[in-house]
């Protein structure tokens, strides 16, 4: 079922110049912040256009202070230490294409310095070695600094087996962390609070049994005390923290609900500085957001593009609604503008980190954090309709208006064939025009239509559709 976009819904994004530093402030992305009205008062209760009641929560606001160096954004912790917006996730990546991958993204055309991987990866080595083949090729005079965030997997809770998964990812990174042109800081997350046999993927019993001997040996079956496994892990993070033997710059958690985030109080003796989540909980679980601006916890997300926009069909008209904003700010760039780059600039410029991955070099630089910090402030309108459009994707729930190019050909002295021109150069055949007739059809800025002479396919003209959104192109086929 089509839904309503909600005019009424207010998305501003407010930069605060405080001493040169950005602080990120102001009601965030959707519906989340709206509060739910009060039966009989002024506007009535607010419903969410997905209809996700827990999307509605209090006026929480979102953001983490922001400065900038070299004109690359980063967020301030909680504990004044640092970490880029822009990241490059490398989980489950093809481990032969890591090294060079990560090397590529530490370039002075991308300067993408951080990676985001886990233990569970196994490939914490081959990040070490891409970091370091990458600050060769930069051939710097002084040190370089690059991040590196990682993650205790749910097999390894409890204080002695993250103890283990810890110490085995510092050996894998180990010749990075020796390298004095290399200033290496180090993020650890626990990835999972407890396995979750609900979650399809997780088979707790299985994995623990597959486990090798050296890790049950270090400490007790996290799933006999799902409860308390997690809080003795976040006890060894926090001695690690603590004990200034290696740059460790943050510890923090991973796909944890806000019940157990709220537990900590009770028994840490450090807050989290970064939560790492997936798209779908920082649009729909409103009271986590809020917490996390409340208690100066970083936010970054993960799957903002597999989520949402590489499965346009999902919601096409919201897709074209992306696509809109990526031409409106490609005509002020004078660069052409991915609907990609649209949504990640979109949480960059809501104070929050973006860990994107690819196999693809154009899309590695498309994505990076030169690439996006180049792109300008989005208008108060142009957030709402982001907004709109990532909720869309998410619910699975298309937008009810569509937005496109309309284009009516005009076929004047010759009988034509109206061909649409696919990305690859295929053709599809539309249909035979006879003189004198008009035809509509709908596209996107920029796609190529070819009408071939009827009589004489030899004899042919290919009309690119150069105009906005929203615009109606007239072409005269004459041939």
């Amino acid at each position: 079922m089509n839904r309503p976009r909600g005019a009424s819904l207010s998305f501003m994004l407010a930069l605060l110049f405080i001493d040169g530093v950005h602080v990120v402030n102001g009601s965030f992305f959707s519906r989340i912040l709206q509060p739910t009205k009060k039966e009989g008062e002024e506007g009535g209760k607010t419903e969410a256009p997905s209809k996700a009641t827990s999307s509605m929560g209090s006026e929480a606001q979102v953001g983490s202070i922001i400065s900038f160096s070299d004109g690359l954004p980063f967020a301030t912790l909680a504990n004044n230490n640092k970490i880029p917006l822009v990241g490059y996730g490398v989980g489950n990546l093809q481990h032969e294409m890591i090294p060079g991958m990560v090397m590529a993204a530490i370039q002075d055309d991308k300067r993408t310095r951080l990676i985001d991987t886990a233990h569970a990866s196994n490939n914490e080595d081959l990040v070490a070695e891409g970091i370091n083949r990458g600050v060769a090729k930069l051939n710097r005079e002084g040190k370089v600094e690059v991040h590196v965030v990682t993650k205790v997997w749910y097999t390894h809770l409890g204080y002695g087996r993250t103890k283990l998964s810890v110490e085995e990812s510092l050996k894998s990174l180990q010749t990075a962390l020796d390298n004095d042109k290399i200033d290496l800081k180090l993020h650890f997350q626990l990835h999972w609070p407890r396995c979750f046999d609900s979650i399809p993927w997780m088979n707790c019993q299985r994995e623990e049994r597959e486990l090798s001997d050296h890790v049950k040996d270090a400490g007790p079956d996290p799933t006999k005390d799902p409860d308390n496994a997690w809080k003795e892990s976040w006890k060894y993070l926090e001695d690690l923290y603590l004990s200034d033997k290696y740059p460790i710059a943050s510890i923090g958690v991973s796909n944890f609900h806000l019940h157990d985030i709220e537990i900590m109080e009770n028994f840490a003796r450090i807050h989290p500085h970064i939560l790492q989540v997936n798209v779908w909980s920082l649009l729909y679980d409103a009271l986590l957001v809020e917490y996390c601006h409340k208690h100066r916890i970083h936010i970054q997300v993960y799957n903002a593009i597999h989520g949402t926009i590489s499965q346009p069909e999902r919601a096409p008209k919201a897709f074209h609604h992306i696509q809109k904003v990526a031409s409106e700010i490609s005509s002020e760039l004078d660069q052409d503008l991915t609907a990609a780059q649209v949504i990640l600039a979109w949480l960059m410029q809501h104070g929050v980190s973006v860990i994107p991955r690819t196999t693809n070099s154009v899309r590695l630089t498309e994505n990076s954090a030169v690439a996006l910090s180049s792109i300008p402030a989005f208008s108060d309108h142009q957030v709402e309709t982001i907004a709109h459009a990532v909720e869309a994707y998410l619910s699975g729930d298309d937008l009810e208006e569509d937005i496109h190019v309309a284009v009516t050909f005009h076929v004047v002295s010759k009988d034509v064939v109206l061909y649409w021109m696919g990305r690859e150069g295929s053709e599809v055949r539309i249909g035979h025009l006879k003189a004198g007739e008009t035809f509509t059809d709908t596209t996107y800025p920029n796609h190529t239509f070819r009408t071939y002479d009827a009589a004489n396919k030899d004899y042919w003209i290919d009309h690119e559709i150069s105009a906005k959104f929203g615009d109606h192109k007239h072409i005269h086929v004459e041939l």
